[in-house]
């Protein structure tokens, strides 16, 4: 079995890097896994783009996200707990250069942040639930490293409005 696993590995990472890089009219689909900068907790997720050549302009990616992440936050009487799903779009330019195995990209997301909070303490304190998520505007910026013509290892790192930051790893299938 680990024979097998390890064949299958090398074929991976051998396989031609032709038309490796950011390619238009393709579909480009994959999870993530990241840290979220609001409580130093991970955020699991996806990305969705298609390619696009924009006459006298550049490569463009179109797509969406999806993030979900959970964290609290603890005090002397009880703790607050908030829940986070990020639902988006994205917008993203990339940049051409002379390698097929790398894809560099800045870009922007527009995304609704259906969050929640609750105490989680003694209920005669009656704190009032605040108010919490809303919509989501923000940059990002990452890159892709192509190990065959279909699947490429990504980061991103992106900051933007609802104090939120993170920084995700992950793996994008070219269809």
């Amino acid at each position: 079995m680990k024979r097998l696993f390890f064949v299958l590995m090398l074929s991976v990472l051998c396989t031609s890097f032709i038309n490796a890089q950011f390619t238009p009219n393709k579909h480009y689909l994959g999870p993530s896994i990241g840290l979220s900068f609001l409580g130093s907790t991970p955020q699991f997720g996806a990305n969705y783009e298609y390619s696009m050549d924009v006459k006298n302009f550049g490569r463009v990616g179109i797509g969406g996200i999806i993030r979900y992440w959970s964290y609290s936050e603890d005090f002397y009487s009880g703790g607050w707990k908030y829940t986070d799903v990020l639902i988006g779009a994205q917008g993203n330019y990339h940049f051409k250069l002379d390698t097929d195995k790398f894809d560099p990209w800045v870009g922007l997301t527009l995304a609704y942040d259906a969050g929640s909070v609750s105490w989680d303490g003694p209920s005669g304190y009656n704190y009032a639930s605040p108010t919490y998520g809303g919509f989501f505007i923000g940059a990002s910026a990452g890159a892709r490293y192509w190990v065959s013509p279909t699947i490429g290892i990504s980061a991103r790192v992106g900051f933007g409005s609802l104090s939120y930051g993170g920084l995700d790893l992950g793996v994008d299938f070219k269809f």
